[in-house]
């Protein structure tokens, strides 16, 4: 994770798409619902743990580069609400092909007050420092993930908060915006007990915000949810890239690199046994086409983590997310 301080002199790695490879997988399709055929936009497609996936369009189509190593591996498939499904990759054709996911039961846990008279209580936790931003854009692949551990502690510490809370609101930090517009999904993650990084999805509903502020607080309202956590989780950010989003980025990084040619440096890495030249653009990192998200000092007191590309590997970063949710003690709507 790079952290850009917008004062500072900045030198940014382009991660543009490379050309596909002899006998690499080349995946498209489209994710619907099996029992209506409905298109299910915005599911995650990738091999687990691995930086290959990507997230499907508006209209539940998708394209995915699959580097011959993995034809061994499955292709996973998921959506919120939806059942998992796992295809192995060498038996994917060429030719397109239609994935039908298979809605969840999910049963809805049950709504206590524990009295009328309590008093509403809210909490704010979560950082809302930050010292510059952060971008990382891969036009290849899509589902870049940042999540945040949620828990009492310093220096948002409340000597009242006590476990199960109601999630009432989550927010992100943009440092800077570049795009007409831009979407992030929110998601609500388990903490694993051996790893302390993000697992299991505890909200099971696609919450998708677009916008088009160029800096400010990207709010998710979760007021109407009900939606109660029983001990520390992860916020998670996702953000969303489709075809289109990801064509505008390759093209203004294309476009920046034509008019300012000597801030241009080459370096040569190795896919799959053969050379590739990459590109960094030093001096005008703000400028890139894409989102800036808030990014604050390593501190013990907090625990952040990304992952590449969608189901990629999560790993914990030094640069704390700018993030915060706001709680309460019982289930209100936010005014």
């Amino acid at each position: 994770m790079k952290i850009y301080p917008g004062k500072f002199f900045l030198s940014v790695i382009l991660l543009l798409t490379f050309k596909p490879l002899a006998g690499q997988i080349i995946v498209n399709g489209k994710i619907l619902n099996r029992d209506t055929k409905e298109a299910i936009a915005y599911a995650n497609i990738g091999i687990p743990n691995e930086n290959i996936g990507t997230i499907s369009n508006l209209d539940g189509s998708f394209s995915l580069v699959v580097p011959k190593k993995f034809e061994n591996d499955s292709l996973l498939f998921s959506a919120l609400g939806y059942k998992v499904k796992n295809v192995l990759c060498k038996s994917i054709s060429t030719a397109d092909f239609n994935v039908f996911l298979e809605e969840k039961i999910i049963e809805l846990k049950s709504v206590t007050i524990k009295s009328t008279n309590s008093k509403n209580k809210l909490f704010e936790l979560g950082n809302s420092d930050f010292i510059g931003g952060v971008i990382e854009t891969d036009t290849a692949y899509a589902g870049r993930s940042l999540a945040l551990l949620i828990d009492n502690r310093l220096p948002l510490f409340h000597k009242d908060f006590e476990w199960p809370v109601y999630l009432l609101k989550a927010r992100i930090r943009v440092y800077r915006n570049n795009l007409k517009s831009f979407k992030f999904r929110v998601r609500i993650n388990d903490v694993d007990s051996l790893t302390q990084l993000p697992t299991d999805d505890l909200l099971h509903e696609s919450m998708v915000e677009e916008s088009a502020i160029k800096k400010g607080w990207l709010e998710f309202d979760f007021s109407a949810l009900r939606f109660q956590v029983e001990k520390p989780f992860f916020v998670t950010f996702e953000q969303i890239l489709d075809k289109n989003d990801r064509s505008v980025i390759a093209e203004g990084y294309q476009k920046l690199i034509q008019e300012h040619p000597k801030d241009v440096m080459t370096d040569t890495i190795f896919v799959e046994g053969s050379k590739h030249i990459v590109k960094k653009l030093a001096g005008r990192g703000m400028n890139l086409p894409g989102v800036f998200v808030g990014i604050a000092s390593a501190s013990k007191n907090y625990v952040s983590c990304t992952r590449e590309t969608s189901l990629g590997e999560w790993k914990k970063v030094r640069g704390i997310l700018t993030a915060t949710v706001t709680l309460s003690n019982q289930p209100l709507t936010m005014p």
